[in-house]
């Protein structure tokens, strides 16, 4: 109980003073309060798109995350690419981990994947910012997408370029093989 008050405590604080913080419950999610989009990108906009997606970002715990999906969104496919001129998969996911997380993971799918632990129960458990990975070639791993929320992950499809897919989708269920978490 004295935890909650606290947690309630900080919260009004924060909306005064509107800043960013980390939680002190048991998940130390970010709590974006106060949050002003990037000066490049229009808030309707961005809040529109991940709409229409089934997506809040307002329940997100790095809306960074999401305003860099959005700059890329649309960007062509190109193997082995890795600028707005085309990216590919692990491109994408790497430049992401690096940007928003201060982490890189690596040029491709698979040594992406030994950066990661693996997600007990899969999809069922994975949160914002994990990545998943796809077995589509001759059964090793072969492609990779950083997961949002609502079964919604973004990835850099060979047909479309820089998209936000749905873990329902037929295609990505059949090929599916594990979530990870980066250590």
């Amino acid at each position: 109980m004295f935890r909650k008050g606290l947690n309630v405590l900080m919260i009004a604080l924060l909306c005064l003073v509107g800043t960013k913080i980390f939680a002190s419950d048991s998940t130390a999610a970010k709590i974006s309060l106060g949050y002003s989009f990037p000066d490049d990108l229009d808030s309707a906009k961005v809040d529109s798109f991940y709409n229409r997606l089934n997506i809040d970002i307002h329940q997100a715990y790095n809306i960074d995350l999401y305003c860099e999906i959005f700059r890329w969104y649309k960007t062509c496919y190109r193997w082995g690419g890795n600028s707005n001129k085309g990216i590919d998969c692990s491109h994408f996911v790497n430049m992401l981990c690096e940007k928003i997380y201060n982490r890189p993971v690596g040029p491709d799918a698979g040594s992406i994947f030994t950066k990661c632990k693996v997600v007990k129960k899969g999809l069922d458990k994975a949160e914002e910012g994990d990545l998943l990975f796809f077995k589509i070639k001759k059964g090793q791993i072969s492609h990779v997408g950083i997961y949002l929320q609502n079964g919604r992950f973004a990835h850099a499809s060979t047909h479309s370029g820089v998209i936000v897919s749905s873990m329902e989708e037929p295609y990505y269920k059949k090929h599916f093989f594990k979530v990870g978490r980066i250590e």
